[in-house]
């Protein structure tokens, strides 16, 4: 990767797309996950 990066010049393209994948899919499981939690919570009396 360090030779097609420093002959292109476009190294940083797929760490951006990793880091917005990874985000993504953090954010959509946090969203799941509140929502379960909401769903199964003990009410108190």
């Amino acid at each position: 990767m360090s030779i097609i990066g420093n002959q292109s010049g476009r190294s940083i393209q797929p760490i951006i797309l990793t880091a917005l994948t990874y985000l993504t899919f953090s954010i959509v499981i946090s969203l799941f996950l509140n929502w379960y939690n909401k769903r199964i919570q003990l009410v108190e009396r």
